[in-house]
């Protein structure tokens, strides 16, 4: 790729003199970012355009909070020509031939969506625009109406990042230190405290895989942390302790995926993981044929934010778990269940297996009951649902850890990903809302498949 760079950076430097000689009476950049990409949209020349494209990212990288907002309202009001749009609609429908859709087309994509094309800068552009777009989400949260310019950024982007650009790749300790440094600092669910926790994370028993894209070669866009276990595993505690001992020995016969970090901010909505999950269960399928079964350990993220939010109906949840809500608030002196899992989850006894119970019925109550819109409340739960997995077991104080019990009470769940079932329980997860579940009967110490059940 040097010498495309160069050749890019050759007839930039060429666009930028051309432009300044044009310019001759006013040398230098133009007052706003505004101005500069209304120039930029006026451009037939690639030469030039490419030059101010450059001096746009360039001037943006170094803007103030106050001048990156007052570009995005730029932004929001450079919106495509409603009026042409619909004139060459009637005109694509009386006349239906190729020139008149083609004119639709290219009206359609005017505006923002025409702007940030020009924008894609070879070899920085891409990269910019997935930094902007992170910006542009923090300052949606005060300014929703910024939304409109999102949509049209996402839809770019999401066109950017299609599957046939991405690469797929295994981590290991050999892997450039470049990039171990970057799954340090992005992984988002179970932090890695230092180099030895990471190293334990990269042995034999053990496996990291991770999407690229050509335009950030050296930044994953997500990656999946993976661990070999005999039988499915419902504590995350060996996961993440360094001084596990390593499983060398062929016991193994199940995976499980205990961390799916998204690494990009800025590409917030766009979704890898379904495609990540199916690649990596095809490499583990061609490098470990001992593994029979493919499981996820996964949090429960939004569990405390539905509890605080009234999302969970106590009195459902109580005739559905018995007496036992009522005798913990008792012997934990509150007034109800949110008081219980947001304040006690702690002091809850890990021993009693009456309890741990309870907290199963909460958890599957939760992820199967709770909503937002028709489908789960929780995230982590409409993203495995939605792929095909079911889910297959709650497991009480399964993460411990401060973050684990803030965020979930302890609660995590295995999804499993049963190969011959995935695609039956996409379908009709997305046609009918269904969700497959597992039961687990403590006494028998069985797990029994519930098809399809309505929730």
């Amino acid at each position: 790729m040097g010498w495309i760079s160069k050749l890019i950076d050759s007839v930039s430097e060429r666009g930028r003199e051309i432009w300044q000689q044009e310019s001759h009476d006013h040398p230098a950049f133009p007052d706003t970012l505004a101005d500069a990409c209304r120039d930029l949209l006026s451009r037939q020349g690639d030469a030039v355009a490419l030059a101010i494209a450059k001096e746009i990212l360039q001037r943006y990288r170094s803007a103030s909070e106050a001048e990156k907002l007052a570009f995005f309202h730029f932004l929001q009001m450079l919106q495509p020509d409603f009026n042409q749009i619909s004139r060459l609609s009637h005109a694509c429908a009386e006349l239906n031939s190729p020139e008149s859709y083609q004119a639709f087309c290219t009206a359609l994509s005017g505006g923002r969506k025409a702007l940030f094309e020009l924008l894609n800068v070879p070899g920085v552009g891409t990269a910019s625009l997935v930094s902007l777009r992170e910006d542009l989400l923090k300052a949606m949260r005060v300014q929703p109406e910024l939304k409109v310019v999102d949509l049209d950024l996402q839809s770019t982007l999401q066109s950017w990042f299609n599957r046939g650009f991405l690469e797929f790749r295994s981590i290991s300790w050999e892997t450039p230190a470049y990039i171990l440094e970057k799954l340090i600092e992005y992984e988002a669910v179970h932090e890695i405290q230092d180099w030895d926790e990471l190293k334990r994370r990269l042995e034999v028993d053990r496996d990291c895989f991770a999407f690229f894209h050509p335009a950030l070669p050296g930044d994953p866009l997500i990656f999946v942390q993976v661990a070999y276990t005999q039988g499915i595993s419902g504590d995350v505690a060996p996961f993440l302790n360094k001084d596990t001992p390593i499983e060398e020995g062929p016991s193994a016969d199940s995976a499980i995926f205990y961390s799916i970090s998204n690494c990009q901010k800025g590409l917030k909505g766009i979704s890898f993981g379904n495609f990540l999950i199916k690649q990596v269960v095809q490499e583990i399928l061609k490098q470990r044929p001992a593994i029979r079964q493919f499981s996820t350990l996964s949090p429960m993220p939004a569990l405390t934010l539905a509890l605080g939010k009234g999302q969970i109906d106590e009195e459902a949840l109580t005739a559905i778990a018995g007496k036992k809500t009522e005798l913990l608030k008792q012997q934990y002196a509150v007034d109800s269940l949110t008081e219980l899992l947001l304040e006690k989850a702690n002091l809850l006894e890990r021993n009693d297996e009456q309890t741990a119970a309870w907290l199963e019925e909460v958890g599957l109550y939760y992820l199967a009951q709770v909503k937002k819109g028709t489908e789960p409340f929780d995230p982590v739960a409409r993203f495995h649902l939605s792929n095909g997995a079911s889910i297959y077991r709650i497991n009480p104080f399964a993460n411990t850890r401060p973050y684990g019990l803030e965020s979930s009470a302890g609660l995590m769940v295995n999804y499993i990903y049963e190969l011959d079932q995935v695609e039956i329980n996409h379908e009709h997860f997305k046609q009918n809302g269904t969700i497959a579940i597992h039961r687990y009967n403590n006494k028998k110490n069985k797990i029994k498949r519930i098809e399809n059940v309505r929730t």
